[in-house]
């Protein structure tokens, strides 16, 4: 996997239990569609509050994503 870390326009849900998933994003002007969350975590980089989720897309590509909280910016960090 490559380590991208560029940000992405995503369409997500929040639901009022705070819980957050993504559900499609923009990479290369190419949409991208997020099938299955295969693994979901939280981390701490330099005091930020960030939830992870390693996703799978056709069975075949698996990328990572990660949301900060306190910016409300999505990032593609590995593909």
């Amino acid at each position: 996997m490559k380590v991208l870390n560029k940000p992405v326009d995503m369409i997500a849900v929040f639901y009022r239990s705070g819980k957050v998933e993504p559900v499609k994003f923009k990479y290369e002007d190419a949409p991208v569609t997020v099938h299955r969350i295969l693994k979901r975590y939280d981390e701490k980089l330099a005091g930020n509050r960030r939830i992870c989720f390693v996703c799978i897309n056709d069975g075949a590509k698996v990328y990572e994503l990660k949301y900060e909280v306190d910016t409300q910016v999505w990032y593609l960090f590995k593909m």
